[in-house]
């Protein structure tokens, strides 16, 4: 790092309602440099990112940028003196066309203050080749795209505008391979130009793979820096929980002599996906594999009545079921936590209980239709217990909690339905490698009371960890049906990839 940082954080502090988010945080960013910040959900990453967008205010603590004294009043300042943040749920106007996107409050206009269409496409279309997109992506509306082609086009519209430092935070969660290979070449690409990268990840092995200098949080503070040479994953997991942490943790096969409580034959919808077959046995835990848009969720909606399928049937519960809508499938028992928990899953303007308790109202109420708050509160403060949620109250916005936590939320209010076959879609998406132990905990608890479980997720180890089999999917086509025995990673990948042919699992 040079003597002179391009950014200097001195003795941040933060507080929320006397609850401290973050406490005498210093952290130097060179120029050129690409600097993670790791930690819990909860550690305090988000706050001090917006601190340095300009979002937030700092209670104590100096900011120097390019040597000089700073004080942002708003995340224009910000922007104007060249930082940009890159937020992990992509923040745009779906129905603007990409082009728009990319100038907002930026637009390029004539003398007689008329926009200028032709300087801001060919802007547009040089800042979506920089990042590698096709250029006729330009004139599609943002909600035409892919989630991570959305967040692609939004990391193009910082570089556009020459920021100086890129704020990332967990940029991979929605990207494909191809698409993270092309965000790893465009940051190689930045660095050699001088701007500067604040990488925040919970993917340490992509951590370990770009980063120049690793920062880590925990309740607030900064306890640790490394170069990335003295790095090791130990140190990291360490330092960011304080406590040893295991990953190895594998489910205890005990399904082998019962029957499918779902079998799904030759499952089929038009663009989608084509001839699915599987089963589920109560206890059992089915993972489902497959790089971005190879069709998993889709699927899963089928059997939770948002995506009916063209052909096929589904066995529940040794009956043909059909649900019309995914109240048919609440009703007998089957429950879908989707991926994405901020946009399908909560109602971040409302307290935790209400997030809580929303899908079961009727069981806390009277004939009238009035609630009982008691039992309600009830309810709420068994789950928050139960699932270790960490919220100063019940009826704290559930906005103000860390991802993490909103995902258990989610999860608690799914778990009020008491389903017997679970389908949960990225469930560890975007946490800490505390929640995410906690959440598989709870994950193999379930089946353990013989609810049957379908996991789709994108990281192999957990699939490898907590599957009793796996899926492997490839553009909407199964590519293996493999026991825990004969799975590895390398094989899982080369079926995602669509280089192997089917491998079968005998199932017994």
């Amino acid at each position: 790092m040079e003597k002179t940082a391009l950014l200097d954080l001195k003795n941040i502090s933060k507080s929320f309602g006397g609850v401290h988010a973050l406490e005498d945080v210093s952290i130097q960013v060179g120029k050129g440099e690409v600097h993670a910040i790791v930690g819990e959900n909860g550690a305090g990453k988000s706050t001090l990112m917006k601190i340095i967008a300009g979002a937030l205010h700092p209670d104590s603590g100096t900011i120097q940028f390019e040597s000089k004294h700073v004080q942002f009043i708003s995340p224009r300042d910000a922007s104007n003196m060249g930082i940009a943040m890159v937020y992990q749920e992509p923040i745009f106007f779906r129905e603007l066309s990409v082009v728009e996107n990319i100038y907002l409050g930026d637009e390029i206009k004539n003398g007689q203050g008329v926009l200028n269409w032709e300087a801001m496409t060919k802007g547009a279309a040089d800042a979506v080749q920089k990042m590698g997109l096709p250029i006729e992506i330009i004139r599609k509306s943002m909600s035409d795209l892919m989630l991570g082609s959305q967040q692609l086009v939004l990391i193009a519209r910082s570089i556009h505008k020459n920021a100086k430092i890129i704020i990332l935070d967990e940029p991979t969660a929605i990207l494909s391979q191809a698409e993270t290979e092309l965000l790893f070449k465009t940051i190689h690409n930045l660095k050699q130009k001088g701007v500067s990268i604040i990488y925040i990840s919970h993917r340490l092995e992509e951590i370990f793979h770009i980063a120049d200098r690793i920062s880590v949080l925990r309740d607030g503070r900064k306890v640790a820096e490394y170069g990335i040479d003295e790095a090791t994953e130990d140190k990291l997991v360490m330092s960011m929980t304080g406590r040893k942490f295991s990953f190895n943790v594998q489910k205890k096969m005990n399904v082998h002599n019962s029957e499918p409580m779902l079998r799904v034959n030759g499952l089929s919808r038009a663009g989608f996906y084509q001839d699915i077959s599987f089963d589920v046995k109560p206890g059992e835990i089915l993972g489902l594999y497959g790089l971005v848009g190879a069709g998993r969720s889709e699927v899963v909606k089928a059997i939770f009545g948002e995506m009916l399928p063209d052909e096929g049937e589904i066995i529940y519960k040794g009956k043909k079921f059909s649900p019309k809508n995914s109240r048919d499938a609440i009703n007998n028992k089957i429950l879908y936590v989707p991926e994405d928990r901020r946009q399908q899953g909560l109602f971040l303007i409302r307290p935790i209980q209400d997030n809580l308790t929303i899908g079961i109202l009727r069981s806390v109420s009277n004939r009238l239709g009035v609630i009982n708050r008691i039992k309600e509160k009830e309810v709420a403060q068994s789950q928050l217990e139960n699932l270790k949620i960490k919220a100063s109250s019940l009826f704290a916005h559930v906005s103000s909690l860390s991802g993490g936590n909103q995902q258990k939320v989610v999860l608690g209010r799914g778990l009020s339905h008491q389903p017997e076959l679970l389908i949960l879609d990225e469930p560890t998406h975007g946490i800490d490698v505390g929640t995410k132990s906690e959440i598989h905990k709870l994950i193999l608890s379930l089946a353990e009371h013989k609810i049957a479980i379908i996991l789709i997720s994108s990281e192999l180890p957990e699939v490898l960890a907590l599957a009793d089999k796996i899926l492997v999917m490839h553009e909407g086509s199964v590519m293996g049906y493999l026991g825990r025995q004969e799975a590895t990673e390398e094989l899982i990948l080369r079926l995602a990839l669509g280089l192997n042919k089917k491998e079968k699992v005998k199932i017994n």
